[in-house]
């Protein structure tokens, strides 16, 4: 994790804890869980502190600079 930005790897962590999965289980696994992320051009996807945080229901979900894209 830099800052509030959790990288693909945090995903991978948090989608199957002692795993690596591949791309297509962790954005799966995103969508299910509703949360929004952005693709990393290094093959992943990233996602924020406060996009889980309103996947979790924690926050609303902020319509900002991402704009609803983010699936």
């Amino acid at each position: 994790m830099i800052g509030e930005v959790l990288q693909f790897q945090d995903l991978q962590e948090l989608c199957r804890p002692g795993e690596r999965p591949r791309l297509s289980t962790v954005e799966a696994w995103a969508r299910g869980q509703g949360i929004r992320y952005k693709y990393d051009g290094k093959g992943g996807i990233w996602t924020t502190a406060a996009a889980m945080n309103a996947a979790l229901g924690l926050q609303q979900a902020s319509n900002d600079t991402y704009g609803t894209d983010l699936f």
